[in-house]
């Protein structure tokens, strides 16, 4: 069985790193919401960005050691298919 939750970390923060940017990027090219962008409105978003990006993380260690585990499971008890 193939163990399709063991990505390397790098494509995370790849991944988190890019839709930062993008996500900047284009608040910044709005000219009318960079109006409107204040320092508290900017940190409040900054502190969810980062609560989101690590709960993210979470999950996806809990699926990481759920699918080692599973692994672990059908490798060590095979079917049998003859039944």
């Amino acid at each position: 069985m193939q163990d399709f939750m063991s990505e390397p970390t790098h494509t995370a923060l790849f991944t988190t790193a890019s839709g930062v940017v993008g996500g900047v990027g284009k608040a910044i090219s709005a000219k009318p919401l960079l109006l409107a962008i204040t320092l508290p409105g900017l940190s409040t978003v900054v502190i969810y960005a980062a609560a989101s990006a690590a709960a993210g993380y979470v999950v996806k260690r809990i699926l990481d050691a759920a699918s080692k585990k599973l692994n672990q499971f059908f490798e060590e008890n095979p079917s049998n298919d003859n039944e």
